[in-house]
């Protein structure tokens, strides 16, 4: 998943929005003294959340909607389409808190912990936060802006420039795939997080 549904998934709190985060960015086992537990519960839980995404069967469906050649950058292309039905979607599944309320909250949580994030990874949030990346996912403008900014990342991934343009020929099928996954992922959390708890009590 994106951004913006790794950080709804979260706990509120700022250790786990950092944590959900970071689990682009940080390797290794968790649990050892880089970060608190609080944050690398958020990065285990990313791990386990991207784990079951690439496993469901919906969103399996909206990765064969890309030509061949796209679909090893599924992960990176269907996630930002993804991000813009939640966005679409909010109230259904966060309706206790606007968007803006959230997006405010969430940078406001980052601002605090930011200092102990990698450098690269603090790059990137102080980057969403300054650019207000969570807040352009509500459009099919701001996507395709989106995947733009992430092609110039790597010349690898250069063949994703004009991929929004491919996957806005298929919106209503990603809809109903993003509409048939995310409950699914939702319902999953508490699941995750009773495992990710046994899985510290084991390790220590």
């Amino acid at each position: 998943m994106n951004f913006l549904a790794h950080l709804q998934l979260a706990e509120d709190t700022p250790e786990s929005r950092l944590g959900s985060l970071l689990g682009d960015f940080v390797r290794g086992y968790p649990w050892d003294s880089r970060y608190s537990d609080a944050v690398w519960t958020g990065i285990v839980e990313h791990r386990y959340v991207d784990a079951f995404t690439d496993s469901h069967e919906s969103w399996q469906k909206s990765r064969e909607l890309l030509p061949s050649e796209l679909r090893r950058f599924a992960g990176i292309i269907v996630d930002i389409f993804y991000d813009y039905f939640l966005h679409k979607h909010w109230n259904q599944f966060s309706p206790n808190q606007s968007l803006n309320e959230f997006v405010d909250t969430v940078h406001a949580q980052l601002r605090e912990v930011i200092g102990i994030a990698p450098p690269e990874a603090a790059e990137a949030i102080k980057s969403m936060i300054r650019q207000d990346w969570l807040r352009e996912y509500s459009s099919l403008d701001g996507i395709d802006l989106t995947l733009r900014r992430v092609s110039h990342r790597s010349p690898i991934l250069t063949p994703i420039f004009d991929s929004a343009q491919i996957l806005e020929k298929h919106t209503e099928e990603l809809e109903s795939h993003f509409l048939e996954f995310y409950p699914d992922l939702a319902a999953y959390m508490p699941k995750v997080r009773t495992q990710i708890q046994e899985e510290r009590e084991t390790s220590r």
